[in-house]
């Protein structure tokens, strides 16, 4: 995939300058007080910007070669942009309430939250969503979304793998928010082709737009984090693949959070922003993005991304520890 990157550097226009001449001595003073402010100078902002003419398609759709706008980025600096507030006990976080939330402190899937789909078949992937304690599993504190190699019936289709998905449908959903998952991907250099964990969002009516807060591609991709918007699935979308500095998801539990707010969004990786979306980079922001919408929590086998192989491990283990909804 291409990399277009757009250095911003903020320039001010101001009245007009008049010259100033100062004798040697008060060269000298202005020195010495400037230094210490210069050595402290912070890098310019590296920002993100398209459209170009062919994108990728869509992961995990089935798509025409139109042309759209997508985005791509450059590559992570060791400064972050901004922080994300931290989550001090019981979920607090300043400037924000937390209003929904799952811990899976529990021995099942609390049914008063989530819908687990069952014996669903879909175009756009190799598994069949089972509604299955071999496939969905909750024990000591995290939740455990399993992929299984195994042939099963579903529907009218017979499928070579077994998987879960959850989501909120008709129980939960949202207009803005920060919405967080802390995970450990399954996903490893060499046994992970054909995997493909996330949590994103939809809107209630089925429309368009789309929030992908976290998906995590296996295979090549292994070491990156995939974050995205879509207007529909034509595809128009926008996303970027955020390698880690050092490690990758599948090394660890790593926290992955959506600040969605009226004029922006935000995406940070370990309290780290690394990506954001407003009316100024994308076009179509305000015609998708002030509806509610709803949570998806899921495992997929196969698809766009690749299918599996030989050398990928099942079952394969998607594990998570919370999710978590604030608001204003």
């Amino acid at each position: 995939m291409s990399r277009h990157l757009l250095r911003r550097v903020a320039s001010r226009p101001g009245p007009p300058r008049t010259a100033v001449v100062l004798s040697a001595g008060a060269v000298a003073g202005i020195v010495a007080t400037m230094m210490p402010l210069v050595a402290a100078e912070v890098p310019p902002l590296v920002g993100i910007a398209g459209p170009i003419a062919t994108p990728a398609p869509s992961p995990g759709r089935s798509v025409a070669p139109t042309p759209t706008w997508t985005v791509t980025t450059a590559p992570p600096t060791t400064t972050p942009l901004a922080s994300s507030p931290t989550t001090g006990p019981g979920g607090q976080v300043p400037g924000w309430r937390l209003v929904w939330s799952d811990e899976f402190d529990g021995s099942a899937i609390d049914r008063s939250k989530w819908n687990l789909r069952d014996n669903e078949g879909r175009d756009i992937d190799r598994g069949c969503n089972v509604d299955d304690p071999d496939n969905t599993v909750v024990a000591g504190g995290v939740l455990t979304l399993r992929a299984q190699r195994k042939t099963t019936v579903c529907g009218s289709q017979t499928r070579q793998y077994t998987q879960s998905y959850l989501d909120t449908i008709g129980r939960a959903s949202f207009r803005y928010g920060r919405f967080e998952v802390r995970a450990r991907s399954p996903n490893g250099p060499t046994d992970s082709t054909g995997l493909w964990p996330a949590f994103w969002l939809r809107p209630d009516d089925g429309g368009r737009g789309e929030i992908d807060v976290v998906e995590l591609p296996g295979g090549d991709l292994h070491r990156a984090a995939t974050l995205a918007i879509f207007s529909d699935y034509t595809p128009v979308k926008q996303d970027q693949r955020y390698e880690f500095p050092t490690g990758y998801p599948g090394d660890g539990f790593h926290t992955y959070t959506t600040e969605w707010e009226p004029d922006a969004i935000r995406w940070y990786v370990d309290g780290r922003l690394v990506w954001q979306r407003d009316r100024s980079t994308t076009p179509w922001f305000d015609e998708v993005f002030h509806k509610p919408y709803n949570l998806r929590l899921n495992f997929q086998v196969g698809g766009w991304l690749g299918d599996p192989d030989a050398a990928t491990r099942f079952p394969a283990d998607f594990r998570v520890d919370h999710v978590r909804v604030w608001q204003r």
